[in-house]
């Protein structure tokens, strides 16, 4: 058989582009936003390295009564507000840098931050056209849904671009509304457990009626810190942390949010309030304590604490009946068995023993059980 086929021309070669970033939001407080995401980790074709280069952020401001911007005019020159470097992938053969941690860029996979100040001209529209006429025969929930939004927004794109000047596929936007600020809570106040951290406060007043309608959000941070310490806005006045770090002190502020999409509107900080976690929390009391009287001699044991900071035991003894208990150890002891040999013959004694932990100064524990017994 003879082939009957067309040798064709050769394709060209495949030009990789990278994914969108993803996970995108916006923090405004004050006068600056935030702009957080995540960079992409594959090509739009979902083969061979990644090809990122860096990544480019375009923004615009929009009057309350225009339409959003399509992506091809929105993705100029025009509205190019920042780039941001992205750390290389390592390829093989090349030397590794003697201090990998100065270079700060973000790598694939990893969030990058991009925090622009948002001034007076920035908060003044761009975009101005008005929004064209919705046809009488449209119907009232489609002229709802493309009325323009009812406040002035600046709209943030972040998009991955190769060495080349490729540009990659943008990420979702972000629609910034430009409001007023809400206002920040007051009367923050601290309270400490041995294991966590607590802080309350309370919500500001909303101080117009329309106000009243949106939902006040809070973030919680510790004093100098741009991340926020809980996970997601909260919409209770309280946040617990875990953990204390007793004699170490900490300060922690917190701010009124407003969440709208994936943007956020901050207010400014509340007062700060510092605590200096004081250990006065005593270790649990030991358990089954039992004694066993021989020649010359009463043998003790109990269970073993399980506290974190348990620093050891003091053993107690008093004559029965009704004698008070006074320490026989001079020192804590960190074993759960005592040999007591300082004891009379034939005479009854009552023990009992106490956990102390490691504060200056020690906490000390309730009794264990009593236990009466004397020597052979």
């Amino acid at each position: 058989m003879t082939a009957c086929g067309k040798k064709g021309p050769p394709l060209p070669p495949l030009r990789y582009v990278p994914g969108p970033a993803v996970d995108i939001t916006a923090t405004r407080t004050g006068d600056e936003v935030r702009l957080q995401f995540v960079l992409p980790t594959r090509n739009v074709q979902g083969e061979g390295p990644l090809s990122l280069d860096r990544v480019e952020i375009y923004a615009v401001t929009v009057a309350a009564s225009s339409p959003n911007p399509p992506n091809r005019d929105l993705l100029t020159n025009t509205y190019l507000v920042g780039t941001l470097e992205v750390k290389p992938p390592a390829s093989e053969g090349d030397t590794p840098p003697a201090d990998p941690a100065a270079d700060t860029r973000p790598a694939a996979g990893e969030k990058a931050v991009f925090v622009e100040a948002l001034d007076e001209a920035k908060r003044s529209p761009q975009i101005t056209t008005p929004a064209p006429a919705i046809p009488e025969a449209v119907t009232a929930a489609a002229a709802a849904a493309a009325a323009a939004p009812p406040v002035t927004r600046r709209i943030y794109v972040a998009r991955g671009v190769t060495r080349g000047g490729r540009p990659g596929q943008p990420s979702a936007r972000v629609e910034l509304p430009l409001v007023a600020l809400p206002v920040p809570p007051a009367g923050v106040q601290a309270t400490v457990t041995e294991t966590a951290l607590t802080l309350a406060w309370i919500a500001p007043v909303p101080d117009l009626p329309a106000a009243a309608a949106v939902p006040w959000r809070f973030n919680v941070y510790a004093a100098g810190s741009t991340t926020p310490l809980n996970e997601a806005p909260l919409s209770t006045t309280t946040f617990e942390r875990a953990g204390v770090t007793f004699g170490e002190e900490e300060c922690f502020l917190v701010r009124t949010a407003i969440v709208s999409g994936n943007a956020t509107l901050e207010s400014e900080p509340s007062d700060p309030v510092c605590v200096t976690p004081v250990d006065t929390f005593p270790p649990a009391a030991p358990r089954g304590l039992a004694a066993v009287g021989v020649a010359g001699a009463v043998n003790l044991i109990w269970e073993a604490g399980t506290d974190a900071d348990l620093g050891g035991y003091l053993v107690l003894r008093g004559e029965a009946p009704g004698d008070t208990l006074q320490p026989i150890t001079a020192s804590p002891i960190r074993e759960t068995t005592y040999r007591d040999t300082t004891v009379v013959p034939g005479v009854r004694y009552v023990y009992a023993v106490v956990a102390v932990d490691t504060a200056r100064p020690p906490n000390r524990s309730p009794e264990s059980n009593r236990v009466e017994e004397s020597a052979r």
